[in-house]
């Protein structure tokens, strides 16, 4: 909803680390093992990765970053970039959840491995049925969807991503409550950059 209404491509780096897992590589086989743990992959070949992405055509007139910058030190990387760039700096979309909603929210998440829909099967109504209702491939759950996985990826969120939301102050940074619907949290993201979009989006 966000990339279409913002014109630009979306970035998830996680499906990115999944793409390598999927097809077996090297780095693919290192992703998998930190993903089924619960960790994350070091903070260069991320930066690499996202670098790499963002000076692609595609991204010219810019994206929708989602799962970066996770650290200080990718959000110190990402606005180096950006400078180095002539681009101006990130917007952040702060979606403020209670860890017991999140935890509600994953571990009843599941994903369509082709068109990678995800649904969620306290929201969505899928019956009796595990097919994908865009494709019709079979729903799975991903391997770090399990409660331990998520709560330590809930403790290395706090202690390692919280921080970056002291670097975004002003304009720049936007605390949207997303305990709400996918709609409501949708519109409320409208409203907090609907100000800043001309300047946004004719800066690229």
């Amino acid at each position: 909803m966000l990339s279409s209404w913002l014109g630009v491509p979306a970035l998830s780096t996680g499906e990115m680390l999944r793409s390598e897992v999927a097809e077996g590589t090297e780095l693919g086989r290192a992703v998998a093992e930190l993903l089924a743990n619960g960790q994350f992959v070091s903070d260069d070949m991320v930066n690499r990765i996202v670098v790499r992405k963002l000076q692609q055509p595609d991204y010219a007139r810019g994206c929708l970053l989602d799962g970066y910058p996770r650290t200080v030190q990718q959000a110190e990387y990402l606005d180096a970039f950006l400078t180095n760039a002539g681009k101006p700096r990130a917007h952040v979309l702060h979606l403020d959840v209670p860890n017991e909603v999140i935890l509600a929210r994953l571990t009843s998440r599941l994903q369509c491995p082709n068109c990678k829909h995800i649904f969620n099967l306290t929201t969505d109504a899928l019956g009796w049925t595990t097919e994908c209702t865009e494709c019709g491939s079979l729903l799975e759950r991903r391997a770090d969807d399990r409660e331990d996985v998520i709560l330590s990826r809930l403790r290395t969120y706090h202690d390692v991503t919280g921080p970056i939301l002291a670097l975004y102050t002003g304009e720049n940074y936007h605390r949207i409550d997303g305990t709400r619907s996918p709609d409501d949290v949708f519109h409320g993201i409208q409203e907090r950059l609907r100000p800043c979009f001309d300047g946004f989006a004719a800066s690229y």
